[in-house]
């Protein structure tokens, strides 16, 4: 019975005298782990996402946050990302995506109004430049009707003149 109970001791100081050497021996090692990773580089928006360079290759577009909110922007291809210009001002809701044209010569993305969940497809050139007093081109609403939600089905590239909506 003495043997049973001093084989039981034994294992329990084993067991303590291991976990107190695992402790001793990780403790350097948490302390030098590295920092954790910020949640705002992780969930917080991009600087730049989403870029598509335009069918006829003369411009690169993209999103990007302008003031505050995901919009579009649009560069020359030859040109630097700091000459880049929105072509789309939303401030109250992101703009989730786009396309090009087939041709490249607009811009076709979708937004709702207010959150509705309405959402209308709406064209822009961004060869164009902004009316005066303006920072942004004007968008084109190409299913201005309420109540109702379009969405951009695709852009064929047999038939560049056309593009379908649901």
């Amino acid at each position: 019975m003495r043997s049973v109970g001093r084989s039981r001791r034994s294992i329990i100081g084993f067991v303590i005298l291991s976990a107190l050497l695992l402790v001793a021996v990780a403790a350097p090692v948490w302390a030098q782990s590295p920092p954790l990773i910020d949640r705002e580089l992780l969930f917080g928006d991009p600087e730049i996402a989403g870029a598509q360079i335009s069918p006829d290759g003369a411009y690169i577009a993209f999103i990007k946050p302008f003031k505050g909110t995901r919009n579009i922007w649009v560069k020359k291809t030859a040109e630097s990302f700091d000459k880049a210009k929105p072509i789309t001002a939303d401030t109250k809701r992101p703009i989730p995506t786009y396309f090009w044209s087939q041709d490249g010569k607009f811009i076709l993305f979708v937004q709702d109004k207010a959150g509705d969940e309405n959402y209308n497809v709406y064209a822009v050139n961004p060869s164009e430049a902004p009316a005066s007093g303006q920072d942004v081109l004007a968008a084109r609403n190409l299913t201005d009707v309420k109540g109702i939600r379009a969405i951009i089905y695709s852009v064929p590239r047999s038939e560049p003149m056309r593009s379908m909506l649901l």
